[in-house]
């Protein structure tokens, strides 16, 4: 997959101070996939979950219209660590976890003790949830700004999500 966005690797230390900053801490395979590549774009299917939500109001939608949806790939945008090494790095991690996260947290519906990793820029986030006061679990989440009752588990990892070496 090409990353569009250009990720860094990251140096550990960065981890660490976001963590002390947000009072979370991340699961160990998110961590070793952000050093490799601190943020970055990836594209991920939706439509199986979409398609189960409308699936009683659109039974008599037409097999075309459904495999195009089935091929629908949605980009989406992790939030880097911030980086603070160099200007180029500080100025490409701007928008890091730490401020992503304060931005999160004045969303009237937005998920208690959620971190929000990434977006797709219509509002809506992928994140982890606390498995108890400060430990992040592996499971990475759905958050709809138009269906916030609801929140999907889409992936049981970010190794599940999204495929690096």
């Amino acid at each position: 997959m090409k990353n569009e966005i250009m990720p860094f690797p990251l140096e550990y230390k960065f981890i660490t101070a976001t963590e002390e900053q947000l009072g979370f801490n991340f699961p160990e395979k998110y961590k070793a996939k952000m050093q490799i590549d601190n943020g970055g774009e990836f594209g991920i299917s939706l439509s199986d979950e979409d398609e189960d939500e409308d699936e009683d109001e659109d039974e008599d939608e037409d097999e075309d219209e459904d495999e195009d949806e089935d091929d629908y790939i949605e980009s989406w945008f992790l939030f880097p660590f911030q980086d603070t090494t160099d200007i180029k790095r500080i100025k490409r991690t701007m928008g890091h976890l730490v401020e992503e996260h304060k931005s999160t947290r004045e969303i009237e519906d937005f998920p208690a003790n959620s971190v929000a990793i990434a977006h797709n820029g219509a509002g809506d986030y992928l994140l982890m949830r606390a498995a108890d006061d400060s430990q992040l679990g592996e499971e990475i989440y759905l958050w709809r700004h138009d269906d916030v009752e609801f929140i999907y588990l889409i992936a049981s990892s970010i190794a599940e999500l999204i495929q690096y070496e």
